[in-house]
């Protein structure tokens, strides 16, 4: 009885899905997301009580906690959402890094610490997918489409 609850559970086991891989087109920052049209940019930010300034090609607003900006296409709408935090006060320059860790997990890319669906062999995101960095030494957040990519 034993082996056959043990040959059950490895069955379970092996016949479930394969993990997903982190997508960082699904992240939102702030409840952006890559893709938002610049009117659904302002009207979240507005809804969260923050006053965005829009201009042709961006979109920025201050936060509580640091400075956003919006980088539009008119074709895509938001190809990068930057958040700098600015982590004034005691202990917020190493609590926001572990944060960032804690939600997003290990990056796939170690220098600078990046997120992306799948890394190349070099064990680097490639820029023609969507990537999530963070800049601990600015304590920025950067989270681009693949076509914003220099």
């Amino acid at each position: 009885m034993r082996r056959m609850g043990w040959a059950m559970a490895l069955v379970a086991l092996l016949a479930a899905s394969p993990v997903q891989a982190f997508d960082p087109s699904g992240v939102d920052i702030i409840g952006l997301r890559l893709g938002m049209q610049a009117g659904e940019v302002a009207s979240c930010l507005g809804h969260q009580g923050y006053k965005p300034t829009l201009t042709a090609t961006a979109i920025t607003a201050d936060t509580r906690d640091g400075q956003l900006m919006v980088v539009l296409s008119a074709e895509r709408g938001a190809t990068e959402i930057r958040y700098v935090f600015r982590g004034r006060a005691a202990g917020e320059s190493t609590q926001i890094p572990a944060s960032v860790l804690n939600r997003f997990g290990e990056p796939d890319q170690a220098e600078p610490p990046t997120w992306c669906r799948a890394v190349s062999p070099e064990r680097t995101c490639p820029s023609t997918q969507p990537t999530l960095t963070f800049l601990p030494g600015s304590l920025t957040l950067i989270l681009r489409s693949q076509a914003a990519r220099p």
